[in-house]
This record gives C-alpha cells, structure tokens and sequence, in this order.
C-alpha cells in the first residue's frame, strides 16, 4: 500500500521527483571524484632451512616441514607495532598485512600492501620485503642462534606494479546514489501529501461558506420569512418565521417552504 502510493505520488508530482534525481545525480558525481581509489601490492617470501638441517646433498626445499612454528613467531613479530608502525606512519592511510599462504601448506608468507598512491604502495611494499629478513635475523640474534643454524628467508615473488582497486569509491558512490533515490521518491510523497491536505482544507472552508441566510423584507408577502440564497445569489427556498401574520394578517403556525 505504502509502495503503491509512493509511485502513484512520483508519477503526479514528478517534477519533484525529477529535481531530486538530479540533485542525486550531481552529488554522486561529486562524491565519485571525491573518493580517491586505493593501490595494492602483494610479495610471497619462503623460509630456508638452517645448513645444519639439510643432508649434504639434499635439496633444502625437502625440509621445510619444519619451520610452520618459526613461520608462526616470525608474522606475530613483523606484524607488531614495534617493527611495523615505523613502516607505515610514513604513509598515511596505509595498510600492511603478513600471514602465512593459505594456498600452499609450506613455509611462506604472504605480504599484502595497500596505500591511496601507486608510488607510496610500491615503496611500501619495498620496505615490508625488507623488513622480514631483518626481523628474523633479530629474532635469532637475541637467542644467539649459531651462523650455521640461522634460518634465512628468499624473495619468491613480488608486483612491479600496483594494482588499482575502486571497491571503496564505488561502495560510497552507489551509498549516495541509493540514498539520493529513495530521498527523491521519500521527498516527493511527503510533498504531495501537503499539497494535498492543503487543497482538502480549502475545500472544505469554501463547502462551508455556500450557503447563508438573508432577510429579505421586500414585499408584504414576504413579512415574516427568511430567504435562503447560495453564495451566488441564487434563491434556493424561503423559511417563514415563526408565529408570524400571513398575507392576510392572520395567525399561522410555524411552516417552512424550502425548494429549490
């Protein structure tokens, strides 16, 4: 019922409704060139295993079974404010993400950067690279872990490029544009019920002044009557007064003659 009358008040007063949409239209435009899109980058990197783990002669990829717990305290230590924050204070509205691949079951980070310019995403990304080897070379240097075991970290992969994402500037450009449509058509109802209990109000204070009385003494046949007469002046009828003298000067009851 709502919805029903919602669009029957659009299609009536859809002058209302076509202001609205262009004052949507406009500031979804605004707000599209207002929110800037964000840049990611993504790096992999694998943990080696220590000389000491491998078989001569063996290859070291066979042993990274290993190093899922060293992996573990390496991401919680990276990912810290102590070694992080410093990264990306220099890029506001920056974001630095390390875990551990979820597609692979072996010893590899994930390092996902995000920044709002493509050059601070890709020195970002530079920067996190080399902040994994170095933190693990301080982690195992407070252990005093000996040169021969030392756990060592190589670079798999990483974007030369950034990649442009527009998720939060369209997110907040179809918010507006929602929201300017249904405040159109929300605005539009509302108006048209003013205008409409604003006529209903006129009408009925014209319906109630239609009609009046007059006396009308003109005539002696009309002594003792009250004229009834529309706005206009049209006679609608005639009531006599009461114990009044007819036209021949006697008593008559009280007797109405109302025509039209």
């Amino acid at each position: 019922m709502f919805v029903r009358d919602l669009i029957f008040s659009s299609l009536k007063r859809w002058y209302f409704l076509l202001v609205g949409l262009i004052v949507t239209g406009v500031a979804t435009f605004l707000v599209f060139g207002m929110v800037s899109p964000t840049y990611e980058a993504n790096a992999s990197m694998v943990l080696i295993p220590p000389k000491v783990a491998v078989t001569v002669g063996e290859n070291p990829y066979l042993y990274l079974g290993g190093l899922d717990q060293a992996l573990g305290v390496l991401q919680v230590k990276v990912a810290s404010p102590s070694e992080s924050a410093s990264l990306i204070d220099k890029y506001p509205g920056a974001e630095l993400s390390i875990a551990q691949d979820d597609t692979t079951s072996g010893p590899i980070v994930a390092i996902k950067v995000s920044a709002d310019d493509a050059e601070d995403t890709m020195e970002l990304l530079a920067g996190s690279i080399a902040l994994v080897p170095k933190t693990l070379a301080t982690l195992q240097k407070e252990l005093q872990v000996p040169k021969p075991s030392l756990i060592t970290v190589m670079e798999l992969s990483s974007d030369h490029e950034p990649t442009k994402v527009a998720k939060k500037q369209l997110q907040m450009t179809m918010i507006v544009a929602a929201g300017g449509v249904s405040l159109s058509l929300l605005g539009t109802g509302f108006l048209d019920r003013l205008i409409n209990r604003s006529k209903a109000k006129r009408e009925a204070k014209s319906a109630g002044a239609e009609t009046f009385t007059r006396l009308s003494p003109v005539g002696d046949e009309n002594i003792g009557k009250i004229e009834i007469k529309n706005v206009d002046g049209k006679r609608k009828g005639s009531l006599r007064a009461p114990h009044g003298l007819n036209d021949r000067g006697e008593s008559d009851p009280p007797a109405a003659d109302v025509g039209t």
